[in-house]
């Protein structure tokens, strides 16, 4: 799991440091930075799939420089827990303010404090597993060149945090853009949650042992959900359909013929029925946008005791009263700008007035100090 997180020089996000559990709820009122939390973690996971460079409109591009500050270098650091191994991960982009280009100038990877990787303007430097020095060679400045290293017998250690860093799943879920049609099996969940019924289609493949509980735990939530199939209709083509038994009927609705809500929970459950026991660490922006205050809790629980076991890590960037009242106590983190503009982290303690109001009410009152 990703223990801390460090940013500087990232829009509002200036020498800002965040601890985080195996579940956290971000807290705070809009601007602060909880989405750019998740923007920075997205981008570093693209960079380490090998599927991105530093200048991409989604990564680091000249604008995410913070507006109130002349430095031209961004430095990002993510501290990792894998069973009994502490990896950091270090990289810093470096940006020319008259061409608006940027270039990674420094990326490391350490293990208990020991290299196992290091680019450093323009030169990699392979560490084994046993920290002995490798080889060198020349690398390109604009994208991850730890990326580009292929797993062999020696660097099992720097494989493995490739490999937990690309499953790391970055969402704001957005289902009025799902797309009911896919001829691919994605291993990968857009930003938005675009390519769902890809995600789906992979995700289904891999774990045909859950399907009887995600269906089950979907009827419990979804009125006349009956379960989900993958229609042919074409060559490679399979349209997301939706089965439903009401009104004495048996009928079928495409994903793009429900309500949002309904993508929503569908989308929800997935994440956390379907792909656990498959290494996905989930950072998701307002999970509950689009889902009734009634489905909620039931889905709450789920992450809750999945978190840690199935699934490793979730971090849920939301405003719900719900999520506050179940999560903000013993797992929340306020973000806080200060007056200068810069936001600061801090864990967040139950605090009631006159052992009366809920976490949230406080909050909302501006008595969660």
């Amino acid at each position: 799991m990703i223990t801390r997180l460090y940013i500087d020089n990232y829009k509002c996000l200036v020498n800002f440091e965040l601890e985080l559990q195996e579940l956290t709820l971000l807290l705070g009122p809009n601007g602060v930075g909880k989405t750019s939390v998740l923007d920075v973690i997205f981008a570093v996971r693209q960079l380490l799939a090998g599927s991105a460079k530093v200048t991409d409109k989604l990564i680091f591009p000249y604008p995410t420089l913070t507006r109130w500050q002349s430095r031209d270098t961004q430095v990002f650091e993510f501290e990792v827990q894998l069973a009994d191994h502490q990896y950091r991960y270090r990289i810093e982009v470096e940006h020319e303010r008259a061409t608006r280009k940027a270039r990674i100038a420094i990326e490391r990877l350490e293990l208990s404090g020991k290299l196992l990787f290091e680019f450093r303007h323009g030169e990699v430097r392979l560490y084994r597993d046993d920290h002995s020095p490798g080889p060198t060679f020349g690398a390109d400045w604009s994208e991850s060149a730890m990326a580009r290293i292929p797993p062999r017998d020696d660097n099992t250690h720097l494989t493995r945090f490739l490999d937990f860093m690309r499953k790391v799943v970055v969402c704001g879920l957005y289902p009025a853009n799902f797309e009911a049609e896919t001829a691919t099996e994605d291993s990968v969940l857009e930003r938005d949650a675009r390519n769902f019924a890809a995600w789906y289609r992979h995700l289904l493949l891999e774990r045909q042992d859950l399907a009887m509980e995600f269906t089950a735990a979907l009827k419990e939530v979804i009125v006349g959900f009956r379960g989900i199939r993958m229609e042919k209709v074409g060559l490679d083509t399979r349209a997301f359909l939706v089965m439903f038994d009401q009104h004495q009927s048996k009928y079928e609705l495409r994903l793009d013929e429900i309500s949002d809500g309904q993508r929503a929970l569908i989308a929800l459950y997935s994440l956390v029925i379907l792909a656990s026991g498959q290494g996905y660490t989930l950072f998701l922006d307002e999970p509950d946008n689009y889902v009734a205050l009634v489905e909620i809790q039931p889905w709450l629980i789920q992450v809750a005791d999945a978190c840690g076991v199935a699934v490793p890590q979730a971090v849920l960037c939301s405003h719900h009263p719900e999520l506050i009242d179940y999560l903000g106590s013993d797992r929340g983190v306020m973000l806080e700008q200060e007056s200068s503009g810069i936001t600061r982290a801090r864990p967040i303690a139950e605090t009631a007035v006159d052992g009366i109001l809920k976490l949230s009410e406080t909050i909302a009152r501006g008595w969660q100090q």
